[in-house]
C-alpha cells in the first residue's frame, strides 16, 4: 500500500477458469479450479443477470476489524467497463461509495446476508468503494465478487 508492504486486512482466495489470472495491489492471483458450490452460484448468477463470469474473488472478513480500503476494480484485465456481481453471506456490513474526482462520499448500501450488488458500466471509472472497519460487527462475512477476466 503506497509503496509499502502491509498485511491484507481480510482473507482472500481466487477461483476460476484456467488462465483467468488477476493482478491487483501487486498480487498475482492464479485461479484455483471451481468448486461445485461456487460453480452453482456462478450459474445461478449468470442465469439471473444475463452476465458471464469466468472467475471469483472470495473475501473473508472475520469480524468488523477486517476491511477493504478505498479502491476501484479497474485493472486492465477487467476491461474498460467491467461487470462485477458481489454476493454477501453472513454479517451485515456497510459498503460505501465516493467519487474518484471529488473524493466525496456519495452514498452507502447495507449488504445483508444473501444480498447481490452489481457494479457495471462506468461505475469503476467514476467511483471508488470500500468496506470500512466497524467495531460493532462481531460476526464473520464472506463476500464473493464474480468477474470476467480478459486474456492479456
Amino acid at each position: 500500500m503506497f509503496g509499502k508492504r502491509v498485511l491484507m486486512p481480510r482473507l482472500t482466495a481466487w477461483y476460476g477458469e484456467p488462465g483467468a489470472v488477476y493482478t491487483y495491489s501487486g498480487l498475482r492471483n492464479t485461479p484455483e479450479p471451481w468448486t461445485p458450490e461456487l460453480a452453482e452460484i456462478r450459474s445461478d448468477l449468470e442465469r439471473a443477470t444475463g452476465l458471464a463470469f469466468n472467475s471469483v474473488l472470495l473475501n473473508r472478513y472475520r469480524d468488523g476489524r477486517d476491511s477493504v480500503s478505498w479502491h476501484a476494480d479497474d485493472e486492465p484485465e477487467l476491461g474498460p467497463e467491467p461487470a462485477i456481481a458481489s454476493v454477501s453471506f453472513g454479517a451485515v456490513r456497510s459498503f460505501v461509495l465516493r467519487s474518484k474526482v471529488h473524493r466525496k462520499r456519495e452514498g452507502s448500501v447495507m449488504l445483508e446476508h444473501g444480498s447481490l450488488l452489481i457494479m457495471k458500466g462506468r461505475s469503476q471509472a467514476l467511483l471508488e468503494h470500500a468496506l470500512p472497519k466497524d467495531a460493532r460487527v462481531t460476526d464473520e462475512r464472506v463476500n464473493l465478487t464474480f468477474r470476467q477476466i480478459s486474456a492479456p
